[in-house]
């Protein structure tokens, strides 16, 4: 069947995923690129067999700039050694960071992604994307090592350089406590702040990242010295979560990672109003102990999936993400994995204002018709759990066919 790409298609499939307990057949009726209401099962332009139709998928951190191939299951080496390696790389690269950018852009897409939250240190990603239809949330890297190194009047300027609001929303995203000098940190937080902006900052990443900033010591200190930066400088006199939850200084961000994070920090992120962001792929390649996802979410932190650069996931795919997760945390129901690339990440943007951008993720009147449709296979366990296993058929961003693959 021809697939229309225009105003007042209907799409219907045998099962529908609105982030609700229950999975049911239905049809979508789609124009002008946004949905208008879901029906009962019906007369179609489309129907999809045996297929899951959901939202387009939400990679909440990767690092595009960084989708090149990945060295092995493992990382060789330490996280510190690797972290410099990555620094020195993009700077040997150089401009061919915007290429290896558009190619990220492209496989993500393929891989049913509609949305991406990422880090971009010099802009090679930005000028990668704005002729894509991907939407994003684009956060400018910021690694400011001394007081010298603030560089505020850009930062501002780049926050605000949009173009196209409608599909590209602005922010900041100081490296990690251990990157950014204690006084560039809290200026940009502020900013994100008073621009009701979000931030993402690398939190809780490294072990010994708890022990850098309680006493200057350890392996990050070392880390530190290598770049020419005062390990004391870093050393903080107050928890740094409890400082970025005080909602008289901070928005609501993202803790990438979180490795490390007690269970007294992540009442902190919940009651902040900021979310968790787990990427379990990347997890695996530094073979980091069990991540805390489980014990977040019995906490009522919002746990979302990104993949992080494809240079320590292998790749940048929303499915195989959430088989990761699955595998690291067999607990976790199927249904939770769905919503963390779907409905969460919409709900922790709209809980900042910003619901224009995505839409709900729930299928509802008014969000965008931005769609990925899977294919299930046959087998025990429910719809949800076997999807997980199934293979992109279809991806539509604002209505219009991005990929597409005709079942079998």
């Amino acid at each position: 069947m021809r697939l229309k790409k225009g105003a007042g298609m209907r799409i219907s499939a045998d099962h529908i995923f609105t982030g609700a307990d229950s999975v049911e057949a239905g049809r979508l009726v789609i124009e002008n690129g946004i949905i208008q209401e879901i029906l009962a099962p019906g007369e179609s332009d489309l129907h999809l067999e045996n297929t899951l139709l959901s939202c387009g998928w939400v990679n909440s951190h990767v690092h595009l700039d960084l989708s090149l191939p990945r060295d092995g299951d493992r990382v060789p080496g330490s996280f510190e050694d690797w972290l410099g390696s990555v620094v020195q790389s993009r700077r040997a690269l150089g401009e061919e960071l915007k290429e290896i950018s558009a190619k990220g852009i492209e496989e993500s897409i393929a891989a049913g992604t509609t949305a991406v939250f990422d880090i971009d240190p010099e802009g090679h990603v930005l000028d990668a994307i704005q002729y894509s239809d991907l939407k994003r949330v684009i956060f400018r890297e910021v690694i400011a090592l001394t007081r010298e190194d603030d560089n505020s009047d850009a930062w501002i300027e780049f926050l605000n350089g949009t173009t196209d609001p409608r599909r590209e929303l602005r922010a900041l995203s100081p490296h990690s406590p251990y990157t950014v000098h204690p006084e560039i940190l809290n200026s940009l937080i502020q900013l994100s702040a008073k621009k009701r902006l979000p931030w993402a900052m690398h939190i809780a990443e490294a072990a010994w990242e708890r022990e850098l900033l309680d006493t200057g010591t350890g392996p990050g200190a070392k880390f530190l010295q290598r770049f020419g930066a005062d390990p004391s400088e870093f050393v903080r006199k107050t928890n740094l979560l409890k400082s970025l939850g005080n909602p008289e200084k901070s928005s609501p961000g993202l803790i990438i990672h979180g490795n490390h994070c007690t269970t007294e920090e992540m009442a902190m992120i919940a009651e902040s109003g900021s979310a968790l962001v787990w990427c379990p792929s990347s997890h695996a390649y530094f073979n980091r102990p069990p991540h805390p996802a489980p014990q977040a979410l019995s906490q009522g932190v919002p746990v979302l999936l990104g993949t992080d650069g494809q240079i320590s996931a292998g790749h940048l795919s929303m499915l195989k993400e959430m088989n990761s997760a699955q595998k690291a945390a067999p607990t976790i129901p199927a249904i939770d994995l769905w919503r963390m690339v779907t409905t969460a990440p919409r709900e922790w943007l709209s809980g900042l204002g910003q619901s224009h951008l995505l839409g709900s993720g729930k299928l509802q009147a008014g969000d965008p018709a931005d769609l990925v449709a899977v294919s299930v296979p046959q087998g025990s366990g429910g719809v949800l759990e076997r999807a997980l296993n199934g293979k992109i058929l279809g991806c539509w961003i604002d209505g219009r066919v991005k990929t597409w693959e005709a079942p079998e």
